[in-house]
């Protein structure tokens, strides 16, 4: 059995293959866990291709299964590389987060849809293919936290992206941000025992480690069990979560000692009623500045990120931003235009209000405005999100931003340097 595993990337959305993207982007786990989670008894000859790293496509092989894994911004590519596998013969299935939304349209270009996660589907649909009856769908969300496997990193290319390797310990988030699917996507996965996520850090033999998990802290004994084996390995590690965990002394103290150096935070918006319209109420834009310095105070770079143009942002507040950030004193700091997935309650809330401006997915790349914002026009939006970054990332800001840097080692400086410069370089055509 041939399989052929895809990471498509479309030009639409230069972001990672921008100047100096190894300093901000990170190796995706996607296509090495696909990778691990072939059984071994069907002795598969497995080919990796991530587009994203510029791997080349190798055409002249045939492949009986091509799978192919992929979020909204690339389906249009997506779509095209299963329509030239399928007419040489392949089987084409696909999962990710825009096959899952939109799985009626996906099975127009597919055979099988894999619907969220794909621990126990992924290897199903392997098995059924070899014995001949393979299921249009799979659905088999409800996965146990020790069925979570380590992926194969033998697969992951080391050109383009950032040489710090990332694992996965909890994929889970209890909150459901209007603009997020994360909740949805993984509802039903359990975290990853303690003693395994550690197996893996201790195989990967690296002092620096980036946590994907989506809010690191959700579950909030399991990270602090898990911060405790981390600590007896005195390694440096980034995460992300929720900016109010600043008050919660405990987990900061835990985060410090067990190695902590960096946490992105989802603040999203300086206005109170925005965040409650968005879910995110929870979230206090009084106490951002209080809560990012706490952080720093425990030896932790922040990076703030923030959602432009929802319904309660004006041109005046979005302009404010580079002040607010500078105000803030975040380390780092990123930007996206509110862009819903589609099939998701705001994708049909905006397309209800008739503001869905468009459904070329080429264009939901999180930075075009692909609705109507209620404040100003679409172009004003896109005009004001390029400058917002380019105000934030001029080389001013970044030197005040690196010298604010928690603790007083070259090697955090120049992590911290590295990445505002990369993020200063990120393509957002």
């Amino acid at each position: 059995m041939n399989i052929l595993l895809v990471q498509p990337w479309s030009s639409s959305d230069g972001s990672y293959r921008s100047k100096l993207g190894c300093l901000i982007s990170y190796a995706p786990l996607t296509l090495a866990t696909l990778r691990a989670l072939i059984p071994g008894d069907l002795e598969a000859e497995v080919d990796v291709c991530d587009e994203i790293a510029g791997d080349a496509m190798r055409r002249k092989k045939h492949y009986d299964i091509v799978a192919i894994t992929f979020q909204t911004s690339v389906a249009v590519r997506a779509y095209e590389l299963a329509a030239y596998f399928r007419e040489k013969g392949s089987y084409i299935v696909v999962g990710g987060y825009h096959p899952t939304y939109m799985r009626e349209e996906a099975l127009l270009h597919a055979d099988t849809v894999i619907v969220g996660a794909g621990e126990y589907a992924w290897p199903k649909f392997l098995r059924d293919f070899k014995a001949g009856n393979p299921e249009k769908i799979y659905d088999m969300q409800d996965v146990r936290g020790e069925d979570i496997v380590a992926p194969d990193r033998s697969v992951i290319p080391k050109r383009r992206y950032y040489k710090y390797p990332a694992v996965l310990a909890n994929r889970g988030c209890p909150n459901h941000c209007d603009f997020c699917v994360i909740s949805d996507m993984w509802r039903k996965c359990g975290v990853r025992p303690v003693v395994d996520v550690i197996r893996e850090i201790k195989e990967l033999n690296s002092k620096n480690i980036i946590f994907f998990d989506p809010n690191f802290f959700a579950a909030r004994n399991y990270s602090i069990e898990l911060m405790r084996e981390l600590e007896k390995l005195h390694i440096r590690w980034a995460g992300s979560t929720t900016v109010n965990v600043a008050f919660d002394s405990e987990l900061m103290e835990c985060a410090r000692r067990s190695g902590c150096k960096g946490l992105l935070v989802g603040l999203e918006s300086l206005n109170p009623a925005t965040l409650k319209q968005a879910k995110k109420g929870f979230n206090d834009p009084n106490k951002y500045r209080e809560a990012i310095g706490i952080m720093q105070s425990y030896g932790i770079s922040v990076n703030g990120c923030f959602v432009l143009g929802m319904d309660g942002d004006t041109e005046e507040m979005l302009l404010s931003i580079p002040e607010q950030v500078r105000y803030l004193n975040l380390n780092l700091a990123r930007f996206a235009i509110l862009t819903p997935v589609p099939n998701s309650p705001l994708f049909h809330r905006l397309e209800g209000e008739g503001r869905l401006l468009t459904k070329d997915w080429s264009l939901y790349t999180q930075h075009k405005a692909v609705y109507q914002p209620l404040n100003m026009s679409p172009e004003r939006l896109e005009e004001i999100y390029r400058w917002v970054w380019k105000e934030t990332y001029s080389f001013k800001n970044i030197f005040r931003r690196v010298k604010r840097v928690p603790g007083s080692s070259l090697l955090e400086k120049l992590v911290c340097t590295g990445a505002n410069i990369g993020f200063k370089y990120l393509g957002i055509s």
